[in-house]
């Protein structure tokens, strides 16, 4: 926890001070700060590059509230980046230019009125692709005519290929997911979410069943249907949400989509209820969720 000192007090890259009454803020960077960022020689894009700078000074504007705070940081800026291999002249140009723009942004600003698309172009259309030292700035100037944008694009390496340092998380113990479970024989299924790891709300479903829960969806087409059986092995998950309320809406719409009546149908759906309290409005939408469904169903 940081503690005011002497009437600062830092917060994030923010220090804020009390001036006649009022809380000022300006840039705050840490005493172990290296003042480090990405070199002009390094192998990227100089509209990228020019892009660190460019944040950087907007960000001064936006913080900083006294213009002597501001004159001090745009200096640092310009010094850093003169070290971290910027040229000199675009460092300057580039600082200078801030002054206009940004003025007409806190202007603007909480103002709704349409702003123009810098130099005037609009890119409909953008091409993903790695860059190219010495080709990609031909490229662009080239696309640009065409009304088309270009974002670099990481290329594959044997690093990206082989190197998978995420542990894969088994079908099992996947939460805060919508999931679906089909009836072996009849294949009439049951729409649910948890937040709990897939295996142990299967568990409980499970104890629900031998314990002849009347509530349980999986119990009650059972308890109808002779013969039938659940069929664990063709769960599939539907959509992932970590939010609890977002999770229920997902399943009501699932649901909604299987079952557009209002009272249940049991040779629809396995599920009891109708979930979630939903807007009729939705209902235009279950074509797509009916779709999504046999996707997951088909894979």
């Amino acid at each position: 926890m940081e503690v005011e000192k002497e009437g600062f007090l830092p917060f994030l890259d923010v220090g804020i001070s009390k001036l006649d009454g009022k809380l000022v803020t300006k840039i705050y960077r840490k005493p172990t700060h290296t003042q480090q960022y990405i070199n002009w020689n390094s192998n990227h894009p100089k509209n990228m590059l020019l892009g660190v700078l460019k944040g950087l000074i907007h960000r001064a504007h936006v913080i900083c509230d006294l213009k002597e705070d501001l004159l001090e940081e745009l200096d640092l800026l310009k010094n850093v980046f003169i070290r971290n291999g910027y040229p000199e002249q675009l460092v300057t140009k580039t600082l200078i230019e801030s002054w206009p723009r940004e003025t007409l942004k806190a202007v603007l600003k909480g103002v709704e009125q349409d702003v123009e698309v810098e130099n005037g172009k609009d890119y409909f259309e953008v091409l993903h692709a790695p860059y190219v030292k010495g080709f990609t700035e031909g490229l662009q100037r080239r696309l640009r005519k065409l009304n088309i944008g270009f974002v670099p694009k990481r290329r594959e390496t044997i690093y990206t290929n082989l190197c998978k340092l995420k542990q894969k998380v088994k079908f099992e113990d996947c939460k805060d997911v919508i999931y679906s479970v089909p009836c072996e024989k009849c294949g009439v299924r049951y729409i649910g979410e948890t937040g709990q790891h897939f295996c142990q709300r299967r568990e409980q479903h499970k104890g629900d069943i031998r314990n002849k829960k009347e509530s349980n969806g999986f119990y009650s087409h059972l308890k109808r249907n002779k013969g039938h059986s659940v069929n664990w092995e063709g769960a599939v998950f539907l959509d992932r949400e970590k939010l609890w309320r977002g999770r229920k809406i997902k399943e009501a719409l699932f649901i909604n989509s299987q079952n557009p009546a209002r009272v249940i149908n049991p040779k629809n759906i396995l599920n009891l209820e109708k979930g979630f309290n939903l807007d009729p409005i939705w209902s235009g939408f279950n074509e797509s969720f009916r779709e999504i469904l046999s996707k997951k169903v088909r894979k």
